[in-house]
């Protein structure tokens, strides 16, 4: 996480309730969350920022009071902490019982490159598996050769079927590619998402690493020939970006989820995506603002960003092709679909929604964070 953003924190402890409380309702209205960690957790509770994160265990608390269920690991950040990086991630992650995918302290581990989330909806059990991959380590060595889980067509496409195995109705694969500031998807992204569309095991693909959003499509391929949907960047979940420092629309991320019904015959299928706009206000204290509600005229207590700003973020959003998410859909409100989650056991189990008629189809909406941690 960026060091103008862990500062902003209480006490600079890396508690970012606050911070992303404008999101927490949206995330907690979904069934299945799913984060991007981008950075990992300082093994020795230095905390720094670019090039080299560490970050601190209290932003992993955080993601899990508002409403996450686990994390890709994943990144080209992964091993910016060495080894002892990758583990004090993962044992934050547990011990805030957050699933995590990507990243592993062991050979046994990397053996089960996935997670698995059970949901339970409608009197019958859905499990999504996760699969987290990164592009490269910024020049840095694995620290022991398995740590780090790779874009890899073939290495995703044997995991998908070891978790199909292991009983996942749904796989979902997070990888880091493309470039840096683009909104655009380019030819490496496009080739690789339509290369695991091509494996008929893969049903969405989450992208991230251009910091910027970029659209989404469905594909031709993907399980049972369906089709295979993929967001090529949601950008950035929270970060000291914005136009000035980097490009524009580094200040801006979404939101991104799937549709996804669990039929009556036992199938699943992943109907659409959907997409919100949240955006960075730093001058307001680093905090996450909804941008759809901006742009209609909400002004929240603290607001940093001026109207200029606002227009101008929504303009480029729109205009640049990032509203269409191609064939997804942007929506007003949260999808709330269950209620009080006290008891669900986070990232491995959920049940946020009451049980529907037996022998009905129900709706699962899943979601990814976008990065920027």
């Amino acid at each position: 996480m960026h060091m103008p953003v862990m500062e902003s924190t209480p006490a600079g402890s890396g508690d970012i309730t606050a911070n992303i409380a404008a999101e927490t309702p949206w995330v907690e209205g979904l069934d299945l969350a799913l984060c991007g960690m981008e950075v990992p957790v300082a093994p020795d509770g230095v905390y720094s920022g670019y090039p080299a994160f560490g970050t601190s265990a209290e932003v992993v608390a955080a993601l899990a009071r508002s409403g996450w269920d686990g994390c890709a690991t994943a990144s080209n950040h992964a091993a910016d902490r060495g080894e002892a990086g990758i583990v004090a991630t993962l044992d934050a992650l547990d011990a805030h019982g957050l699933g995590h995918a990507g990243t592993y302290r062991s050979q046994q581990d990397a053996s089960v490159p996935f997670a698995l989330y059970e949901l339970e909806r409608g009197g019958r059990t859905v499990t999504v598996a996760q699969i987290s991959t990164t592009m490269d380590l910024n020049g840095l060595e694995d620290p022991t050769g398995y740590s780090v889980s790779l874009n890899d067509v073939g290495a995703i496409t044997k995991a998908a079927k070891s978790a199909r195995a292991a009983g996942a109705d749904l796989v979902v694969v997070h990888s880091q590619l493309g470039e840096e500031y683009e909104t655009t998807p380019n030819d490496k992204q496009v080739s690789y998402a339509q290369s695991l569309a091509d494996t008929g095991q893969v049903d969405i693909l989450f992208g991230a690493h251009p910091h910027v959003p970029q659209p989404a499509e469905k594909l031709s391929g993907g399980v049972g020939g369906k089709g295979m949907w993929v967001s090529y960047s949601a950008g950035n979940y929270i970060s000291n970006q914005d136009e000035e420092c980097c490009a524009p629309l580094s200040d801006v991320g979404q939101l991104v989820w799937a549709d996804v019904t669990s039929h009556a015959d036992g199938s699943v299928s992943v109907d659409k995506l959907n997409w919100h706009p949240f955006t960075m206000d730093l001058a307001g204290g680093y905090k996450i603002r909804d941008l759809a509600a901006l742009h209609n005229g909400e002004q929240p207590a603290g607001l940093g960003l001026s109207t200029e700003q606002i227009d101008r973020r929504w303009s480029l959003l729109t205009s640049q092709g990032q509203g269409r998410l191609d064939h997804g859909h942007h929506t007003a409100q949260a999808r709330r679909t269950g209620s009080d989650d006290s008891q669900s056991r986070r990232g491995h189990q959920t049940s946020r929604s009451p049980p529907g008629p037996a022998g009905r189809d129900v709706g699962l909406p899943i979601t990814t964070m976008s990065r920027g941690l």
